[in-house]
């Protein structure tokens, strides 16, 4: 059995990095360019949140993936068995006869955070010289591997992974400890893999670790298929009890009002955990307004709430004397919807990227601004002030992203129908519809 290493760095940073784990995919507080990190003092505890909504999971049978006989429909019933969701997980992840489990579920349902509870929760099990740290005996090494972000491997994500959270280990090292199951993988957005390679990739590591522990997230089924993993989990959506217990405390002092208002069609989108957030959020900025009736409306009252709350700090900002935004707030949203567009755009057609270098950000949005004063100086400072108060952040290095993939469509979508009534039947087809990534 391969040797594991030492460990308890690693854990520890893990633990101060996500203790606040619900800042992880939803879209916070924008000003700053990394995630907060715990305080030191605070690294062993893990605080409350609201966004603990108490998310479920149930057993997808192979009677639901086939045409379900009538018939046979009280046998398919005793097959479904439902878990509270790190529960469901951790169930199959360690079980002998699965070890491979697909976690399925809709936009926003809370697969990725799922992931990183269970990164945290394992990490916090593990063994630690301080009593309040570990509680348990090491299964396996936990690490996240965010799969929008592949480049070149799988392994090197997986060891970027551990490097920056204190575990320095060579491409020998990891293959003796997952020939060896001593490592927990969890792999998020099997939907987000960029290109065609790193699906490959994806599956010939499958082929070659089948024993070792290993979760995978994707979108609905129909968007990038099972990649053959038998076991699989579905996101159950919240239940109205679940939904109304999350309103009141993000709302103490409108939340009965909003509940009031959350009827119909909007109440079924708020069945998913960061959309009624989103919904949330409008309301606290806005306690008067009415509710959209439509996904793209809930988008568009977020994205303009979060514009109008930006400008409010910038006001006290220079209240206060600080810096202020560099760049005309009239040119955000433009910019934004460019970038998502280009974004769109990958090596092949069927391809789209999560993760834009800056260096090419600044370009596009110089081309985008000749008309402005400048243009390469109006380009920095709009992606300045993007990444400062907006809906950009810097992944690592030179690298920029949406903060939610969700986000990214949204404004991806907002510049496909600008161009409509510029194209005919056959380009819209041809350029877009005919490509998953659109539709």
């Amino acid at each position: 059995m391969s040797e594991i290493p030492d460990v308890r760095p690693y854990l520890h940073a893990i633990h101060q990095e996500y203790a606040r784990w619900w800042e992880v995919y939803t879209v916070t507080d924008a000003e700053g360019r990394e995630r907060r990190k715990v305080p030191e003092k605070q690294a062993l505890e893990t605080p409350a949140s609201p966004f603990d909504f108490g998310l479920r999971v149930q057993t997808v049978t192979r009677d639901e993936r086939e045409t379900p006989n009538p018939e046979n429909s009280e046998e398919s019933k005793e097959k479904i068995e439902r878990l509270p969701v790190l529960e469901g997980l951790r169930k199959y992840a360690f079980d002998e006869k699965t070890r491979q489990l697909l976690l399925v579920g809709r936009p926003g349902s809370g697969k990725s955070t799922a992931l990183v509870r269970l990164l945290l929760e394992e990490a916090t099990l593990t063994p630690n010289p301080s009593p309040n740290f570990g509680r348990g005996e090491v299964k396996a090494i936990p690490v996240l591997v965010e799969l929008r972000y592949w480049q070149t491997s799988i392994t090197a994500l997986m060891l970027d992974f551990f490097r920056r959270h204190r575990l320095n280990l060579s491409e020998a090292e990891l293959e003796n400890l997952l020939n060896a199951k001593r490592v927990l993988v969890l792999m998020d957005g099997v939907n987000e893999l960029p290109t065609e390679e790193a699906r490959s990739q994806l599956e010939a590591f499958r082929r070659q670790y089948p024993r070792v522990p290993a979760i995978f997230t994707t979108r609905d089924l129909s968007l990038g298929g099972d990649v053959g993993i038998e076991k699989k989990l579905e996101m159950q959506p919240l239940t109205e009890a679940q939904m109304q217990a999350f309103v009141r405390a993000y709302l103490p002092e409108c939340g009965e009002a909003m509940w009031r208002q959350l009827q119909g069609r909007v109440r079924e989108f708020g069945k998913t955990p960061l959309l009624l957030w989103m919904l949330c959020e409008v309301v606290q900025l806005f306690p008067n307004a009415q509710l959209p009736s439509n996904l793209g409306g809930i988008f568009q009252a977020f994205t303009r709430s979060y514009e109008v709350s930006s400008v409010r700090k910038h006001a006290v900002a220079a209240l206060k004397g600080d810096v202020r935004p560099l760049s005309d707030r009239r040119l955000w949203c433009k910019a934004l919807k460019h970038l998502a567009e280009v974004m769109m755009r990958g090596e092949k057609p069927v391809d789209f990227r999560v993760v834009i270098e800056r260096s090419e950000a600044e370009r596009e949005l110089e081309k985008l601004f000749q008309k402005e004063p400048s243009p390469p100086k109006t380009a920095r400072d709009c992606l300045d002030d993007l990444l400062k108060y907006h809906l950009l952040q810097i992944k690592t290095g030179n690298e920029i992203e949406f903060r939610h993939q969700l986000i990214q469509e949204y404004y991806a979508a907002e510049a496909l129908r600008e161009r409509l009534p510029g194209l005919s039947d056959g380009e819209l087809k041809r350029e877009y519809l005919n490509y998953l990534k659109w539709t």
